[in-house]
């Protein structure tokens, strides 16, 4: 029998009669939505489960959410009456609740710093995950008061080119893409129960032109120098496709062919989506389907023999159907970091742009 088990005031709660519980890299909080009779076995009265209780889901043993229940929903009739609770993460506080600071504007603040300022109020812990290089903070940092505390987040991790993923434990950890590999690969016709595949070519082009202008200095003159790069997309078929992109600030031409290249990659990554049903929770060594995690599929109707890295798990518990793990994947270069434009440090600079890369 499935082991998901809710606990709430201490309380372990199991026996569901449908469940729903996701995870991703994309969103900051897991959450869940769980249904079951309003008595169960060895209960003769109502769940004692209220909106904003403290909780804890684990399946097959592991945590997986730690937060608060957000809502609950009973129905009653002659036939039966049920209970629905969902809930998230404790990092759902910070899509939720404006950013609760005693400054608006950071010179030269750490992510990590600014992480932990932020998701403090809150009583999130915030990591770094081990061996993460970072690029240097920004000279300056504003954040806009009624911003929400994940708007400013999200911002400078962009910036940073770095993720803010949830743990399980009721915490924030600042990651990159994973390069731990699943022990189970997908394969149409033994483990694939069902799959989709979306391919969006409406963001893809042939041709991707940054165009900008580099502030003059004394080895480069007074004036501005103009900025040109481009990268091809050999796979887009329309060729006269073309997209220029100008750079936020002052760019070299270094950076500028940096930016062209991670267009033209990153575009092509995020116009395939693929999702992949399998049966059960748990991989063949009896570890749950994990996320930031890369796994081959193997899927000729699709078209697909690669590597791909999953973005979203969700965990699914339903009477008709028993357990099944629905799995959202992309490939991998579609969360490469966005290059920053170093700040000048001083007359005669030289720029060395933010590697583009995973950790």
């Amino acid at each position: 029998m499935a082991d998901l088990v809710l606990q709430v005031n201490g309380v372990d709660y199991g026996g569901w009669k449908s469940a729903a519980v996701t995870r991703g890299i994309e969103t900051v909080a897991g959450g869940f939505e769980l249904e079951v009779t309003e008595r169960w076995a060895g209960q003769d009265k109502p769940w004692p489960i209220f909106e904003e209780d403290e909780c804890s889901l684990s399946i097959e043993g592991v945590p997986v959410i730690t937060g608060h229940v957000d809502r609950r929903s009973l129905v009653y009739g002659a036939a039966a009456h049920s209970l629905t609770v969902s809930g998230r993460d404790k990092t759902g506080a910070l899509v939720d609740c404006s950013a609760d600071l005693r400054q608006w504007e950071f010179r030269q603040v750490p992510l990590l710093t600014l992480a932990k300022r932020l998701a403090d109020p809150f009583g999130i812990g915030v990591s770094l995950q081990p061996g993460l290089s970072m690029p240097p903070p920004p000279a300056k940092f504003s954040i806009d008061p009624g911003d929400t505390a994940f708007d400013a987040l999200e911002q400078a991790c962009r910036m940073a080119g770095v993720l803010p993923i949830c743990d399980g434990a009721g915490g924030l950890r600042l990651s990159r893409v994973g390069t731990t590999r699943c022990s189970t690969e997908l394969i149409h016709g033994e483990n694939i129960l069902a799959a989709s595949a979306d391919y969006d070519a409406s963001g893809r082009f042939a041709r991707y032109v940054v165009s900008g202008q580099q502030a003059g200095s004394d080895l480069l003159g007074g004036e501005a120098t103009r900025v040109k790069a481009e990268a091809r997309d050999e796979n887009v078929r329309r060729r006269d496709r073309v997209l220029v992109v100008r750079p936020e600030k002052s760019a070299t031409q270094a950076h500028a062919k940096q930016r062209a290249a991670w267009e033209a990659t990153v575009r092509a990554a995020r116009s395939r989506r693929v999702r992949v049903t399998v049966r059960g929770w748990t991989q063949g060594d009896g570890t749950l389907w994990p996320v930031n995690a890369l796994v081959p599929v193997r899927s000729p109707y699709l078209g697909i023999d690669a590597e791909l890295l999953i973005t979203q798990a969700t965990y699914r518990l339903a009477e008709s159907e028993g357990t099944t793990t629905e799995l959202s994947l992309m490939a991998a270069e579609a969360f490469d970091p966005e290059p920053v434009v170093p700040k000048r440090t001083e007359p005669g600079y030289n720029f060395a742009p933010a590697p583009v890369g995973r950790a």
